[in-house]
């Protein structure tokens, strides 16, 4: 009899556990039920064509869902028609170029394209099965200049939405690229999880020449950098002290700009600019007081550094260190060398033959005070 017992109370047992292992998951269900009626998903779609060293792309949106995720407001996203959509999409052109621009990145051979916004409209997709009404789509004309590239291996890097900050108003967002970049044609989806794709492939003899062009262009062109290297050249005492001073400037904006480049150092923009401007201020000033102070090395050197991270902020590359990150880097730091070269040999042989004029001392105070002058403006203008 006390088997029997036994038994019935393990069977019991076996019963209660069974009960509250059925009831604990409806509990389960029944919480997640809401939750999961309240996931929201978004639709997107992407064409994108490359026309020689140009990209354009033509982007989709949930008009609501980018409204609200910019911010552009209570307005703007209960604009009762398509004519009153438009309006605020051109009335918020600047923030929907700024939202992108970190958004829908395209590289080539590394280097990132330079994005611009050139028109938006808005379409109606069609009510189905799953939504009661049309559905208003904003359409965002974009333009990708490749900096001269017309071929290699294209990136395209997609996040819309999928920000943890105020842009992520929804669960999920998906777009349908349809694509043709340098010849290959294709069609991808890009999510969260998978927000990449590539195409082609590098051809590293071009991609080295285009990034030395682009190199040698961001210092010729850059006015705060060629005006640094234009004041170190002018104001050099002698050739040693020239090749002293490049070559240590050489050295430490190669260092930042890679460790830039890979991702190990980041800093703002609006920290380096102004103190970029000041690097100017510092070496005309010095010019005049005191071209062969012993501080002057030390602090070409740590200005070199700063010179380095805006080489890498103006320019931007894909990040990850990979031997594709280290052609385009190899090819772009070259390219400064060769512009910082270039402006020391014109300028050193100008002033050493303007030395021996007595009209040199007086213009070359003139002039260091006019770039210690623009210097100052630029820095109060970017720290401002």
């Amino acid at each position: 009899m006390s088997t029997s017992r036994g038994s019935r109370a393990l069977g019991t047992g076996v019963a209660a556990a069974l009960v509250a292992s059925v009831a604990a998951v409806l509990v389960l269900l029944t919480a997640a039920g809401p939750a999961a009626a309240h996931v929201r998903t978004s639709d997107g779609w992407s064409q994108v064509r490359s026309d020689g060293d140009r990209v354009d792309y033509r982007l989709s949106l949930e008009y609501e869902i980018l409204a609200r995720a910019i911010g552009m407001g209570t307005e703007a996203i209960e604009a009762p028609d398509d004519s009153s959509r438009r309006a605020e999409l051109e009335q918020h052109r600047d923030l929907i170029e700024t939202y992108l621009a970190d958004r829908v990145l395209i590289f080539v051979d590394e280097v990132e394209c330079t994005m611009t916004l050139d028109g938006t409209g808005v379409e109606q997709l069609p009510a189905t099965d799953a939504t009661a009404e049309d559905i208003p789509y904003a359409v965002l004309q974009l333009t990708y200049d490749c900096h001269g590239a017309s071929s290699g291996r294209y990136v395209v890097d997609y996040t819309v939405f999928s920000g943890a900050g105020s842009d992520a108003v929804v669960d999920d967002h998906t777009t349908t690229v349809d694509y043709d970049l340098g010849g290959e044609r294709g069609r991808v989806v890009l999510d969260t999880a998978h927000p990449t794709f590539s195409t082609g492939e590098q051809a590293f003899g071009a991609s080295a020449v285009r990034s030395a062009g682009l190199g040698a262009e961001r210092i010729l062109t850059g006015l705060d950098h060629a005006l640094f290297v234009a004041a170190l050249a002018v104001g050099a005492a002698g050739l040693g002290q020239l090749v002293r001073s490049l070559a240590v400037f050489a050295v430490t904006h190669s260092v930042a700009l890679l460790a830039a480049v890979a991702g190990w150092v980041s800093l703002p923009a609006q920290v380096v600019g102004p103190l970029v401007a000041l690097s100017i201020v510092y070496v005309a000033a010095t010019n005049v007081v005191g071209p062969e102070s012993r501080w002057r090395l030390p602090v070409v050197g740590a200005f070199g550094l700063l010179h380095g991270v805006a080489f890498a902020g103006e320019l931007r590359f894909e990040q990850g260190l990979s031997w594709d990150l280290v052609t385009s880097y190899a090819g772009f730091n070259l390219g400064i060398e060769l512009g910082v070269a270039v402006l020391a040999a014109v300028l050193f042989p100008l002033a050493a033959v303007a030395r021996r004029y007595a009209w040199f001392s007086l213009a070359h105070v003139v002039a260091a005070a006019a770039v210690a002058v623009t210097g100052l403006a630029w820095f109060l203008q970017r720290l401002l």
